[in-house]
């Protein structure tokens, strides 16, 4: 019945991250700049003319060596390609010579010898496929031509970025939340840097600690998928909060602290065996829209009063729930309109933390 019950919660809270101002911050590419117009220019230029691989090769490079290697990223999204892609891709094109490449990022490609023997040519049958049709089959707006490529191939390019940052946003703003609260937590400085590293307790990660390693009250393991999470992803997660929930239970055998899963995304929809599992193990759970939960147990650890403003129906949906911390909630149903100041926003409530 349990189980039921936080499913349902979970499905009925669910992060809408298609409007969600971090999430949109994504989606648009600001418009190719004039040094990356002229860059195009020159490239256009020479597929026009045909100009030889070899040719091609040091125009390319002298053009890519300025600026800090900026221009080979315009080239990687505009042909299709990502920033590990090419490291990948080279790496296995060099075969039995793999050895000699210098590819720890993407724009050591350019500066070594040895690897832009190998990155040259791939690069360059990259450009001919991609920008001979506008250049050679294009008469008049290869500009704007170009300038709609630059939007449709963004959203690809940065998936990876956006993927790893998007799984440390959860962290920032249960940082930033608790800051906000007064709430001690570490590390400290996932308010500022979420990608910062974990806390440790007996050598399990834990995103976020209330208030410390020495006493811990709280413990968070946050996660989010918005996009099918496959069975990797069901297994990792799972395992994770297992993993936790085993160490807990095994290292506290008095004031163990409360596991927490911060869990969301509609990624769990189709795949429901991560969902579950995280669910079964974990303490408490919260998402973006229920993170004033996350402060509520806090408080409770730490023996502080919350006072909490909450809609009417989710005073009613989250009963069982705030009958568990009664002791550190003084609760008012929230309504339109009254003086806020003092109250943080968190999720769908407002709260405020006091001794």
């Amino acid at each position: 019945m349990q189980r039921e019950e936080n499913e349902r919660e979970f499905f009925q809270n669910v992060w809408n991250h298609a409007s969600d101002a971090f999430q949109l911050s994504f989606d648009e590419k600001r418009p190719l700049n004039k040094e990356e117009q002229a860059f195009l220019a020159e490239l256009g230029k020479a597929i026009r003319e045909d100009l030889p691989d070899n040719n091609f090769a040091v125009l390319l490079r002298s053009h890519l060596r300025k600026n800090d290697g900026k221009l080979l990223e315009v080239i990687l999204q505009l042909t299709g390609l990502t920033r590990n892609k090419i490291l990948q891709d080279l790496k296995a094109g060099a075969g039995e010579h793999r050895s000699k490449l210098r590819v720890s990022n993407h724009r050591s490609v350019i500066a070594d010898d040895n690897t832009w023997r190998f990155a040259a040519p791939y690069l360059i049958h990259s450009i001919r496929r991609v920008l001979s049709p506008i250049y050679i089959e294009t008469n008049s707006g290869a500009s704007a031509a170009l300038e709609s490529l630059n939007q449709a191939t963004w959203p690809g390019y940065i998936r990876q970025e956006r993927a790893k940052k998007s799984g440390h946003e959860a962290e920032g703003r249960i940082a930033i939340l608790l800051t906000k609260c007064g709430i001690p937590f570490e590390p400290r400085q996932k308010a500022d840097n979420p990608m910062c590293k974990d806390a440790q307790i007996h050598s399990v990660s834990f995103d976020i600690v209330v208030p410390d390693l020495s006493k811990p009250a709280l413990c968070v393991k946050a996660t989010v998928h918005t996009a099918n999470i496959g069975q990797y992803g069901e297994s990792k997660d799972a395992l994770e909060v297992d993993e936790a929930r085993r160490m807990i239970d095994r290292e506290f055998r008095k004031n163990k602290p409360v596991l927490l899963a911060f869990i969301d995304g509609v990624g769990f929809e189709s795949n429901r065996a991560g969902l579950v599992g995280v669910l079964e193990k974990a303490d408490e759970f919260c998402q973006f829209r229920t993170l004033w939960k996350l402060v509520v147990v806090a408080a409770f650890g730490l023996g502080l009063k919350c006072k909490l403003l909450l809609v009417k129906k989710d005073i009613l949906a989250h009963n069982a729930f705030l009958t568990r911390y009664a002791a550190a909630i003084m609760m008012k149903e929230r309504t339109s309109g009254g003086d806020h100041s003092g109250y943080t926003e968190a999720g769908d409530a407002l709260i405020s933390v006091r001794d």
